[in-house]
């Protein structure tokens, strides 16, 4: 059975840009050396997408999305080549492709129509030699030049984004309001209750750049260290325990339009 656990809230943003539907996409992504938080949500005309700080409620810039790529529902940086790969929900269902956050223009497309059974993707994830795109209750996992490797049904699940998170992936269930961690082969490892009202979870990003030791459990702004022994220190153990040690998520709820930065912990 999955483990239950809590999400530990750390802080939170009000989004950056009013949606006008369902189709947020988060990921954590680093541009010219940097990491910032990077945001898209759906508005009913081209999308910008907006670069916060991670760990604090700032805007450091935002551009539109590239050019012909307006319904993006997921986004996942890639560490390897550092672009962003994205998934759209309506237009252009069927492909994956990527863009350089530093040029701003598409460099890469995947079209998976002879093969896909997912029709309306809602979320993807990248590891260094696959990647994972969720559509509903379904996982699609793909080796990085799109050959297919197999599916996984959740049933009773709507799957509304996921995030690759270490040893494992991280997705989040709108019909359950929960986030649910899953190992190699799928299986739910733990679970919490997702932040916000209820049918509004929208996507998730797992910080996978930041060295989580000199991560304070709360931010006082970007790169700004507080006093040895508050919460704002990295040698101040956090409280409550992080679950299999420090980490940073960000949940984005629709109908809150707030993202929500915390972790997840064992203690009640």
């Amino acid at each position: 059975m999955p483990v239950t656990l809590r999400f530990q809230e750390t802080q939170r943003y009000a989004y950056p840009v009013t949606t006008a539907g369902n189709g947020t996409a988060l990921t954590i992504a680093r541009v010219s050396g940097d990491p910032y938080l990077a945001f898209l949500t759906q508005t009913g005309f081209d999308d910008e997408v907006v670069f916060l700080a991670t760990g604090f409620d700032y805007e450091y810039f935002r551009f539109p999305n590239p050019t012909g790529r307006d319904v993006i529902t997921g986004m996942a940086f890639d560490e390897q080549s550092g672009k962003i790969i994205c998934c759209n929900e309506t237009v252009h269902a069927t492909e994956v492709f990527a863009f350089d956050p530093v040029t701003r223009l598409e460099t890469s497309m995947q079209d998976l129509a002879a093969d896909t059974a997912l029709t309306a993707p809602h979320g993807i994830a990248v590891k260094p030699n696959l990647y994972l795109r969720a559509s509903d209750g379904t996982l699609e996992m793909r080796a990085r030049n799109g050959t297919l490797l197999g599916t996984r049904s959740y049933p009773g699940r709507e799957i509304r984004g996921i995030a690759a998170s270490p040893w494992s992936w991280t997705f989040v269930d709108r019909i359950a309001n929960e986030i649910v961690v899953i190992g190699p082969l799928g299986n739910e490892i733990a679970t919490a209750p997702a932040p916000g009202g209820t049918s509004g979870v929208d996507d998730i990003a797992y910080d996978m750049l930041a060295d989580m030791a000199n991560e304070p459990q709360v931010w006082l702004e970007p790169g700004v260290v507080g006093n040895p022994g508050t919460i704002h220190h990295p040698d101040t153990p956090w409280s409550p325990e992080p679950w299999l040690g420090r980490h940073r998520l960000y949940i984005a709820n629709t109908t809150d339009q707030i993202i929500y930065a915390g972790y997840l912990t064992a203690e009640p």
